[in-house]
């Protein structure tokens, strides 16, 4: 072995130049007005470092998915598999014998992109 293949000992790899954050900025807050802001992040649900600079460099911040959305989201996945099952069956099967499942699958969807 070399010295560099010794040298590495692992761990996350650096950022590409230009592209670390390396600057840092603060701000002094009352206990108030860091309540405030507090809650805001919470409400968005984002670390603070993320909803801050989205805030100063966008001027606004979009809330991150909730997690009853992920949740939504996760059953719609689900159901993508449950209709690529129904597809294949239909194929083998014919349509009219899926046609009722695959329509309540379609349904379902429906609500739940409704609600998402």
């Amino acid at each position: 072995m070399t010295d560099n293949e010794n040298s590495h000992k692992g761990g996350r790899p650096k950022s590409a130049k230009g592209k670390a954050r390396t600057k840092t900025l603060s701000t002094r807050l009352t206990l108030a007005e860091w309540k405030t802001v507090m809650k805001r992040i919470a409400d968005a649900g984002k670390k603070p470092s993320h909803f801050l600079r989205d805030l100063l460099l966008q001027g606004k911040v979009t809330a991150a998915r909730t997690q009853e959305d992920r949740k939504q989201i996760r059953m719609l996945e689900g159901g993508c598999n449950n209709l690529n099952q129904l597809a294949k069956m239909a194929h083998q099967q014919g349509f009219p014998r899926t046609k009722e499942k695959i329509t309540a699958l379609l349904d379902e969807f429906n609500r739940i992109i409704a609600r998402i």
